[in-house]
């Protein structure tokens, strides 16, 4: 009865392997751009795309130096 409990075990934790193998595995993966099938192929040198950086960095720089100032202030580096 002993040797028949671990192979139990054992047959169940295969299966449920298995099963969670197959479910993970995506069918096919789906790409919301296919692959050259953009409609501009130079969107990432735009010149609006720029402007938002600059602004988004103008706004995290004195939130980072700001924190950082009260890491180094409380010990923390």
């Amino acid at each position: 009865m002993k040797n028949k409990i671990p192979h139990e075990h054992e047959v169940a934790v295969k299966q449920l392997l298995r099963r969670a193998a197959k479910r993970t595995r995506p069918s096919q993966a789906f790409s919301a751009v296919p692959h050259a099938r953009e409609t501009d192929a130079n969107r990432e040198f735009a010149p609006d795309r720029d402007a938002d950086a600059i602004v988004w960095f103008l706004i995290a720089l004195p939130i980072f130096m700001v924190a950082h100032a009260i890491c180094v202030k409380i010990g923390a580096i």
